[in-house]
C-alpha cells in the first residue's frame, strides 16, 4: 500500500470493515444469549504490516482475520467426564428411589412385619393346635407373606424392565449421535479455513452432541482441530474417528468361546436361565464330553473369583449335553455336541445371560461392553463406566440383581426350613393320596447330582425317613413290629435315582398288625400303597382302604421332593403354599408322629419348632459363594438395610458429580458464555469505531478533494 491519501482511505475502509464485522458479531453474541450450547464469538483483529517509511515505519491499518470463539477444551474435556459420572449415579439413584419404596418397611406394613405374624401363628397353632380358628388364621397370614415377597419381586421386576427399555431408547439415540457428530466433523472439513475461516456454529453443534453423548456412555474427545475430531469410550472403544462413526448395541443373551489353547471341541456352548452377571466358563480337567472326566469352574466376575461350596473350595462341574445341564447360579449349563467333542485344560466361554451393550465396527465383530463389577465391588476399568445407559445397567445387573439375589436366597431358606420341619410333621387328618411339588430332570439320575433339576439336591443326607399306615375308616394306625410299636424307617442314599427310591419302597414289606388283628407278615408294601412315579414326581396313593403319613426323615428327601410340605416354589417368584394345605387347614401339620405311629391332635411338636426359626441361626450364601450365618429375620432386615445403603450410597455420589460438574460447566460458561453487560459495552465501543472510520473516510475523501482543486 503506498504512502499518500488513497491509502488513508483505504486504511478507513479496512476500519470500517473490521467494526462492521465487529458489531455483527457482538450482534449475533446478543442474539444467541439463550441459545444452549453456543459459544461467544469475536472478531479477531491484526495490524497489516507496517512500511519502512519516512520519518519512519508508517502502519497501514486493520486487518479483521477471522472470527473466534473462546472454548476451553480442557476444561470442556474434564466436563464430560465428571458429566458421564453424574449421569450414571443419577441413574442409579433414580432408579433406587423407586426400589426403595418397594421395601419399605415404615407403619408396620412391611414383609418383616408379616414374618412376625406368619412366626407368632405357628406359636398360636402350637398353644391350640386343633383350634381351626387359629390354623386359618396362619393360613391367612401364609398367603399375605408369600404374596407380598412375590409382589416385592414383581415390582423390582418391573423397575428392572423399565430400566431395560430406557437402555434402548438411550443407545438409539447414542447411534444417533454418533453419526451426528461425524457427519459434522465432515461439514467441518468442507467449511474450515486455518486461520481465516472457523465453522464457530457447526463445532458449538459437535460440542453440544457430544455433551449430550457424555451423559449416555462415557466419552474421551482427542480434538486434533477441524473435523480431525475423536471421540472415544474411556475404555478406549472408538465411537467416532474423523468422519466415520462406529455404533453401539444392545443385544440379548449369548454364549461364545472367548479363549483356547489347541483345543479340539469345536461344538457351541449352552445355557438356560436369565441372571445379571456374565459367567465365565474355564476348563480344569481335559476330557470328553459326557464322560464326566472332563470339568470346568465357573467365574461372575471374569475370572477374578471363582464360585464355590459351603465350605470355600472352588467348585467342579461336570461338562454334559442339553440332557444332564448342570445347575450354577441361575443357570443351567450345558454343550451342544461338534464332530469333535473333547476339551483341554483352559478351554475358556464365557456366557451373557442378560441384554448387555456391544461395540460394534464393521470390521471387527462386537465387543462386549456392558459393566462389569468384581466380587470387591470395583468396576472393570475395559468397560463402559459413566453415563446413563452404564448406570441403568449396573442398576439391573449389580444393585437390584443382587436385591433379587437376596431376596430368592431369603425365599429358598425361607422355604426350605418350613419344608423340612413341615415334611416330618403330622396334621390332623393322614394322607390318601400325596404327589411331590418338586420334579426331576429325568427319574434316572441320582438325586444328588448337579443336572437333576431340583432346587434341594445339595441338602440331601444318607438316613432314613418314617411311614406309618392308617385305616381310613378309623384313622388306627397298623402296628409295625408291634414289639417296638414303630412306623416303617426307609433307608436313603443321595446317590440313588428317583426311580432307584421308588424300586426301593416298592420292595419294602410290611411286619404288624392292624386294628382289627389282622397281622402282616412280609406283605409286600404295595398292598397298601401305590408308589410311583408321575410327571418326574414322587407320586403315593394309598389303597385297600390304607392312608399313611410320615415322621422323622434325617435325610431332607421328602422335604426336596416336596412331600408333606408346606410351601411349595424356592425363589421368591414362586414362593407360595402347596395346593395340599390350602385345600385343607388339616394338613397343616402342628404335630409330630409319634413311636407308636399315633399323631394325636394335641401335639404341637413341628408347630412349636417352626415359630422358633425366628431365632433359629441359619447358612446364606451369596453369589461369590461366601456365607454367613444368622436367623431369617435378621438376614432380611440386612437385606432392607442393604436396599436402602445403595439408596443412599447412589445419592450422595449423584449430588457430589453433580456439584463437580455443575462447577465445570460454570467455569466453561465464564468462558464460552455470552455476559450481556459486556456485550453493550463492546457495542458501544464498536460503534464508537465503526463512526471514527467513517469520519477516518469522509477526512480522505476532503483531502483528496483538495488536491484535485490545487489542478485548477
Amino acid at each position: 500500500m503506498a504512502i499518500g491519501v488513497n491509502s488513508i482511505l483505504n486504511m478507513g475502509a479496512g476500519a470500517l470493515f473490521a467494526s462492521q464485522a465487529s458489531l455483527q458479531t457482538v450482534s449475533n453474541n446478543v442474539s444467541n444469549v439463550n441459545t444452549p450450547g453456543y459459544s461467544r464469538q469475536a472478531v479477531r483483529l491484526e495490524s497489516w504490516p507496517a512500511l519502512d517509511y519516512y520519518p519512519g515505519q508508517i502502519g497501514q491499518g486493520v486487518n479483521a482475520t477471522e472470527v473466534i470463539r473462546y472454548f476451553d477444551k480442557f476444561v470442556e474435556r474434564t466436563f464430560l467426564a465428571k458429566n458421564g459420572e453424574y449421569a450414571r449415579w443419577s441413574a442409579m439413584s433414580d432408579n433406587m428411589k423407586s426400589v426403595e419404596t418397594i421395601f419399605n418397611e415404615s407403619g408396620g406394613y412391611g414383609i418383616s412385619s408379616l414374618m412376625s405374624s406368619f412366626f407368632s401363628s405357628w406359636e398360636k397353632v402350637s398353644q391350640f393346635p386343633d383350634d381351626p380358628a387359629g390354623r386359618q388364621t396362619l393360613l391367612s397370614n401364609t398367603e399375605t407373606l408369600t404374596s407380598s415377597i412375590q409382589a416385592a419381586n414383581s415390582s423390582l421386576q418391573k423397575q428392572i424392565e423399565r430400566s431395560d427399555s430406557e437402555i434402548s431408547e438411550q443407545v438409539e439415540r447414542a447411534n444417533q449421535i454418533i453419526s451426528s457428530i461425524a457427519s459434522l466433523n465432515k461439514e467441518i472439513n468442507q467449511h474450515y479455513v486455518a486461520g481465516r475461516n472457523n465453522p464457530n456454529t457447526l463445532l458449538d453443534e459437535r460440542d453440544l452432541l457430544t455433551r449430550e453423548l457424555s451423559a449416555l456412555i462415557d466419552v474421551d474427545v482427542i480434538d486434533h482441530g477441524a473435523g480431525d475430531y475423536i471421540v472415544n469410550t474411556k475404555s478406549g472403544h472408538t465411537l467416532v474417528e474423523g468422519v466415520v462413526g462406529f455404533s453401539l448395541s444392545y443385544d440379548g443373551p449369548k454364549a461364545f468361546q472367548t479363549r483356547t489353547t489347541t483345543t479340539t471341541f469345536n461344538g457351541q456352548i449352552g445355557f438356560d436361565g436369565v441372571d445379571g452377571y456374565e459367567y465365565t466358563v474355564e476348563f480344569t480337567q481335559a476330557g470328553a464330553l459326557n464322560s464326566g472326566t472332563a470339568k470346568f469352574k465357573v467365574s461372575l466376575d471374569g475370572g477374578r473369583t471363582w464360585v464355590t461350596d459351603e465350605q470355600g473350595n472352588v467348585m467342579e462341574f461336570a461338562a454334559n449335553d442339553v440332557n444332564k445341564p448342570v445347575k450354577v447360579k441361575d443357570l443351567d449349563i450345558y454343550f451342544e455336541a461338534g464332530t469333535n467333542n473333547n476339551f483341554i485344560v483352559g478351554d475358556h466361554f464365557t456366557i451373557v445371560p442378560k441384554n448387555a451393550l456391544y461395540h460394534v465396527k464393521p470390521t471387527v465383530g462386537p465387543v462386549l461392553i456392558s459393566p462389569q463389577q468384581y466380587a470387591d465391588g470395583s468396576y472393570s476399568q475395559y468397560r463402559a463406566n459413566g453415563g446413563t445407559i452404564s448406570g441403568n445397567l449396573m442398576f439391573i445387573d449389580y444393585q437390584a440383581g443382587q436385591i433379587q439375589d437376596k431376596l430368592d436366597e431369603f425365599s429358598k431358606n425361607f422355604t426350605w426350613e418350613v419344608n423340612r420341619i413341615h415334611s416330618q410333621g403330622s396334621g390332623l387328618t393322614q394322607y390318601s393320596h400325596v404327589m411331590g411339588d418338586y420334579k426331576v430332570r429325568d427319574a434316572s439320575y441320582p438325586l444328588n447330582s448337579d443336572y437333576i433339576g431340583m432346587p434341594w439336591a445339595n441338602r440331601l443326607q444318607e438316613g432314613s425317613f418314617s411311614l406309618a399306615l392308617y385305616d381310613s375308616v378309623t384313622g388306627k394306625p397298623v402296628m409295625i413290629d408291634p414289639g417296638l410299636k414303630s412306623a416303617l424307617d426307609i433307608n436313603f442314599d443321595p446317590s440313588w435315582s428317583l426311580q432307584d427310591l421308588v424300586n426301593h419302597m416298592q420292595a419294602i414289606t410290611v411286619d404288624g398288625t392292624d386294628h382289627n388283628g389282622t397281622v402282616y407278615s412280609g406283605t409286600p408294601i404295595t398292598n397298601f400303597l401305590d408308589i410311583s412315579i408321575v410327571d418326574n414326581r414322587l407320586s403315593i396313593q394309598g389303597k385297600n382302604g390304607f392312608e399313611f403319613g410320615f415322621g422323622n426323615d434325617t435325610t431332607g428327601v421328602l422335604a426336596a421332593l416336596g412331600i408333606n410340605t408346606y410351601f411349595k416354589g424356592s425363589s421368591a417368584s414362586t414362593i407360595s403354599l402347596t395346593d395340599t394345605v390350602a385345600q385343607d387347614i388339616n394338613k397343616i401339620n402342628a404335630g409330630r408322629i409319634n413311636g407308636g405311629a399315633e399323631s394325636n391332635n394335641g401335639d404341637n411338636i413341628s408347630a412349636r419348632e417352626i415359630g422358633e426359626l425366628t431365632s433359629k441361626n441359619l447358612v446364606f450364601r451369596d453369589w461369590t459363594g461366601r456365607t454367613t450365618t444368622q436367623s431369617i429375620t435378621s438376614y432380611y432386615a440386612a437385606l432392607v438395610s442393604g436396599v436402602g445403603s445403595f439408596a443412599a450410597t447412589s445419592n450422595f455420589y449423584s449430588k457430589s458429580t453433580q456439584a463437580v460438574a455443575l462447577q465445570l460447566e460454570e467455569r466453561q460458561s465464564e468462558i464460552s458464555g455470552v455476559n450481556l453487560d459486556e456485550e453493550m459495552t463492546s457495542l458501544i465501543k464498536f460503534q464508537s469505531s465503526y463512526k471514527a472510520a467513517a469520519k477516518l473516510i469522509t477526512t480522505a475523501d476532503e483531502m483528496l478533494q483538495t488536491l484535485l482543486s490545487l489542478k485548477q
